[in-house]
């Protein structure tokens, strides 16, 4: 399937260009430029660039059992690019295990007698890598359709023949690419920011999306390979048995508070809550794009690292200005109190007064 570069060029830049050491942000916003605007043939071209102008040695024949990573490292490196110690060592690591490849290589063609079967972990990660490709691709239609093009996952992968061996390196691919767009959604990173300002937050949304798909229908094919079990049908809960067992405190009367419908917390990004034994107000983060949930009567899919409660000296005061205020209020309102914070524990009870959400 050819590459629709002309889209990701509007949406993503020109190639990006280093001439100082990379921190982990550039090079995760680096590679995810390269894995939205280039193929697995062109991770194989600057692969086989680098050594043959580093080493003066030709590695067409190992290269495609490589990941793309490792080709689009090669070219962060060839365009001025310094890597970190740790990213360093894992290409080095690389480079000496395509040497000794080579190496193999010419003692086998010297001994023509006695041939060694091709790697079967190399079969299976080359016909991977070239799946991926093709999925990459899907995202350019995407991208090129303004989200209107229909695509199919799942008819990329049945297509190419994939087996449930090929499917791990998949899905271990795409739920990087995943997390890559979740985090962008969720930062405050002004950098993160501006390296995706031409993607508004429901296109990031919809690649979220269809990573969630292609990791899904990867799922099914590996599924469909285990032909002596049945996959279990995961039952999907409603809103009303989510919340059926939680209990709160519905109306608070010294402070003139009512709890907000509980059943409107499930999928939210953010909820505030107030406890009104001990006058602690606490904010929950969901941790990803899928919103928070609840399981029993505690609170599911919360940052444990963001979700935070301080204590009110005044809480006749803070409580109205956290109803009534705007999402720009909200976003330095817990960091204004001054208290010292502590962990959410996601739990729910009699206590609780559910106070607003942001979604």
């Amino acid at each position: 399937m050819a590459r629709m570069l002309d889209a990701n060029q509007k949406f993503a830049g020109s190639e990006p260009k280093f001439s100082t050491e990379l921190t982990q942000l550039d090079l995760s916003k680096t590679l995810s430029w390269y894995a939205q605007n280039k193929d697995s043939k062109d991770s194989q071209k600057y692969a086989s660039d680098y050594f043959k102008k580093k080493f003066k040695l030709s590695i067409s024949d190992v290269i495609k059992a490589k990941p793309p990573t490792f080709g689009f490292m090669c070219r962060i490196i060839s365009n001025g690019g310094i890597l970190s110690k740790k990213d360093q060592e894992w290409f080095d690591s690389e480079i000496e295990d395509i040497k000794n490849k080579i190496s193999n290589q010419k003692t086998v063609d010297e001994k023509p007698v006695k041939t060694n079967a091709p790697n079967i972990q190399d079969r299976i990660r080359e016909k991977a890598s070239e799946c991926v490709g093709e999925l990459e691709a899907l995202i350019d239609i995407l991208i090129e359709s303004r989200f209107n093009e229909s695509v199919s996952p799942y008819g990329i992968m049945h297509g190419m023949d994939l087996k449930g061996v090929h499917t791990k390196h998949v899905i271990d691919w795409f739920k990087k690419i995943r997390n890559e767009y979740d985090s962008v959604m969720n930062t405050s990173d002004p950098e993160i920011k501006e390296g995706y300002s031409n993607f508004k937050k429901t296109d990031l949304k919809k690649l979220v999306a269809f990573c969630d798909q292609v990791i899904i229908d990867a799922s099914k094919i590996s599924g469909e390979a285990v032909k002596s079990r049945k996959p279990r049908k995961r039952k999907v809960k409603t809103v009303e048995q989510l919340t059926a067992k939680v209990k709160i405190c519905q109306e608070f009367k010294e402070l003139n508070l009512t709890s907000i419908d509980i059943k409107s917390i499930i999928g939210t990004m953010q909820l505030w809550v107030y406890n009104t034994k001990t006058r602690k107000l606490g904010v929950y983060h969901a941790s990803d794009a899928g919103g928070l949930s609840i399981k029993g009567s505690t609170l599911q899919n919360y940052s444990e690292d963001k979700s935070i409660q301080k204590k009110l000296r005044k809480p006749e005061v803070t409580l109205p200005e956290i109803i009534k205020g705007g999402k720009v209020y909200l976003r330095n309102a817990i960091d204004g109190i001054k208290a010292v914070a502590s962990p959410l524990s996601g739990r729910l009870n009699e206590d609780t007064i559910l106070l607003r959400i942001v979604k």
